[in-house]
């Protein structure tokens, strides 16, 4: 079929136009820098399957003596971390996350009988579901300096079939066809890594996580308790924590506690190791405490003896998201805990 000669020039002006277009406009760089990781974990302790790598984004700091890997398969969950090539994190497969816990036994007909840890609904960042991991949606850089990651939080619990509304689990196109299934949640989690200058001065930065919770449905969460928490390697035994009295049993409030502060470190002088530093002010809760577990009732052992960071009581709106920010600092707890007393966000 034959085009007229009017139409031949109509198609030339509008390819020419979106030629010139393309050719004018200035598409912004954010691709990441990415590697293989290897890994010798389990892609779900729960049904024993075996992981062996994950693709991580890598960030180093502006001085050259950190790096920071975030993993894309679960939730753009911080990985491992580096500093003088020393990892500070246990780098395999737990790392540290933003995870959430609901326990909703003994509130509904249905769960009677069960035990806290079946009935518990539990939105993880770096967690898995029956072998479906938490989907990272999205994820853009700026060199190797920061990242952006956008991704859904999954439903941790080993059986979440008594969640109202549940969300059956879809990884690579595909819905779960474990039994039980694996289940999404409806929370999705922003993650936005950076570094942040330490005025102790060595390391020279800070690793800072800026995060956004966002309930996609109009109910709200109800109670809830977040947990902030990282997993250090085994030779990381000694224990660091302000303030002291901030336990489970006797919780501070971020009205008299601005910032709170965990770590584990190599030596008894605290030296050589890394601490979290989460700012409360934002997060107007009457019950914070430091934490060593992500689930007080179960969950694979390797992870909840290396565990450590902090637990926060805060509810979430429907409809609503949430912003807060933690930090990872390298090095002693001396200048880790100094950076505590002087962080507000």
């Amino acid at each position: 079929m034959k085009i007229s000669r009017v139409m031949a020039l109509l198609l030339a002006g509008v390819f020419s136009f979106v030629v010139n277009r393309a050719a004018a406009q200035s598409f912004p760089n954010v691709r990441c820098h990415v590697e293989d990781y290897a890994l010798d974990a389990e892609a779900d302790w729960q049904v024993h399957q075996p992981l062996h790598s994950v693709e991580a984004v890598v960030l180093r700091d502006p001085a050259g003596e950190q790096e920071a890997r975030f993993d894309l398969m679960h939730g753009a969950s911080l990985i491992s971390l580096k500093y003088q090539d020393k990892e500070l994190l246990f780098g395999h497969s737990a790392g540290a996350d933003v995870s959430m816990y609901v326990i909703r036994h003994g509130t509904e007909a249905e769960l009677k009988g069960l035990s806290p840890y079946w009935s518990a609904f539990h939105p993880d960042q770096g967690g898995t579901s029956m072998r479906v991991p938490a989907t990272v949606a999205g994820v853009g850089c700026r060199g190797e300096s920061s990242m952006r990651a956008f991704a859904m939080m999954i439903d941790a619990g080993v059986d979440s079939a008594f969640e109202r509304e549940p969300l059956i689990g879809v990884w690579k196109g595909r819905i779960s066809e474990n039994f039980p299934p694996g289940y999404s949640t409806p929370y999705t989690i922003e993650t936005d890594a950076s570094w942040v200058r330490n005025p102790g001065g060595s390391p020279h930065y800070y690793l800072k996580l800026d995060q956004t919770v966002v309930n996609v449905r109009p109910e709200s969460s109800g109670p809830m308790q977040w947990f902030l928490l990282g997993a250090a390697p085994w030779k990381f035994d000694q224990e660091a924590s302000f303030p002291e009295s901030c336990q489970e049993k006797t919780p501070c409030t971020s009205q008299n506690t601005p910032a709170i502060a965990a770590g584990r470190y190599q030596d008894v002088a605290h030296t050589e190791g890394i601490a979290i530093v989460v700012s409360t002010t934002v997060w107007h809760t009457q019950a914070l405490y430091l934490g060593e577990s992500v689930n007080p009732y179960g969950g694979a052992p390797v992870v909840r003896k290396r565990s450590f960071g902090v637990i926060l009581n805060h509810p979430l709106s429907g409809l609503t998201g949430f912003h807060f920010a933690w930090y990872f600092c390298a090095g002693s707890w001396n200048q880790a805990k100094d950076f505590a007393g002087t962080v507000r966000n």
